[in-house]
């Protein structure tokens, strides 16, 4: 494993996933999927404050007032921390749960649904306009990760192992001349959360392997960082200068003895990577 990580929060949360850094506040929120929880890592407390939801949150996004938009059962919702609750937005039709997402360069927040059974091209992609949810993509299978380009001209989306490259038109919300960019090997684990840096690199978390992919613009693994866990799922850069890797990870499916080999799954961790993120436009929704 690479040695410059931190231990954050030592939970064993099912699946960990979705963080989101809000600078504001100097945290990281992120969710457990499987228990219905909302987390909040404060940076200078090191203190993890959890709520449980009414619903499943699998992506969350920051609106212009420091609150939250999330992905959460079958459609969009206002997240209340005050209460808890979730406030849905509208519901979506491709596949039976959200996924995936989080805000374009615009600020138009944009999320994935996902079919139980990994149905083959079943479930797609949706942009929140108002009150409406405009299909962006159909016939993804599992999606496991939405990134923007720096400049906003290229969309990143993980579809079972394979990054997919589209082109993006930021003022209207549209990706086409979508191809394969990276393809995965099994031994690499597969990619299930990415996030891109300021130089346009997109990093990935490798579920199943603990390796963190860095790979360049045109598509070459440069980096790679080995987490303590092999249940690595999903990045967000934070930090004053967004120069901090913060890492989710699941334990869904071990016994003792799964965690007695891996005892870190489901922890939230923290590296220095050597690069900054990108930073990230807030939700610029009703």
């Amino acid at each position: 494993m690479s040695e410059d990580f931190e231990l954050l929060v030592d939970r064993q949360a099912l699946c960990g996933t979705g963080p989101l850094w809000m600078s504001a506040q100097n945290c990281v929120y992120w969710v457990d999927l499987l228990r219905r929880e909302l987390h909040t890592f404060y940076r200078d407390t090191g203190v993890d404050e959890v709520r449980v939801l009414p619903g499943k949150a699998t992506a969350l996004g920051a609106t212009r007032q420091g609150q939250l938009i999330a992905a959460a059962d079958g459609g969009f919702a206002r997240v209340h921390l005050g209460r808890s609750g979730l406030e849905p937005v509208v519901q979506v039709r491709n596949g039976d749960r959200m996924s995936i997402g989080g805000c374009d360069p615009a600020g138009r927040f944009v999320a994935c649904t996902a079919t139980r059974s990994a149905e083959l091209r079943a479930s797609g992609c949706y942009v929140l306009e108002g009150h409406r949810a405009r299909l962006l993509l159909d016939g993804l299978t599992a999606p496991g990760g939405v990134a923007w380009s720096p400049d906003g001209t290229r969309m990143y989306v993980v579809d079972l192992r394979t990054i997919w490259i589209y082109d993006y038109d930021a003022e209207r919300a549209r990706a086409h001349a979508g191809r394969k960019w990276v393809v995965c090997a099994e031994s690499e684990g597969s990619p299930e959360g990415i996030a891109v840096d300021s130089d346009g690199c997109v990093w990935a978390a490798m579920h199943w392997s603990g390796r963190i992919h860095r790979y360049s613009p045109a598509g070459d693994l440069e980096t790679v960082l080995w987490a303590p866990t092999r249940r690595v799922t999903g990045l967000a850069f934070g930090g004053s200068r967004l120069e901090e890797l913060y890492v989710t990870s699941a334990c869904f499916g071990y016994d003792e003895p799964a965690f007695t080999a891996d005892p870190y799954a489901g922890s939230l961790l923290r590296f220095h990577p050597g690069a900054t993120g990108a930073p990230l436009t807030p939700w610029q929704g009703i």
